[in-house]
């Protein structure tokens, strides 16, 4: 036979499920944050990418920072692409 829980326990219970109601709900927001941010400085990558793509083959300062822009921009869409996957209900 189970035994009913105290209203002590169900307090503590109530209280707990608030704080992490509340938890969820500041990571649900950082996430929007970083997903804004993530889609902004990939849209700057990418005109960056545009701008140095016709002197990639002719300045190699131009293809350096290029590689380099590439390299940021995959790792951006993997940022975007998890906060999509964490904001997604």
């Amino acid at each position: 036979m189970a035994k009913e829980p105290s209203q002590q326990h169900v307090e503590a219970a109530k209280r707990r499920l608030v704080h992490l109601s509340g938890i969820s709900a500041r990571t649900a927001a950082d996430e929007g944050r970083i997903l804004d941010a993530a889609e902004h400085r990939l849209g700057v990558v990418q005109q960056d990418l545009a701008t140095l793509r016709p002197r990639v083959n002719a300045d190699p300062a131009a293809a350096a920072r290029y590689q380099d822009l590439v390299l940021e921009s995959g790792q951006l869409a993997r940022v975007v692409a998890q906060a999509k996957k964490v904001l997604s209900p």
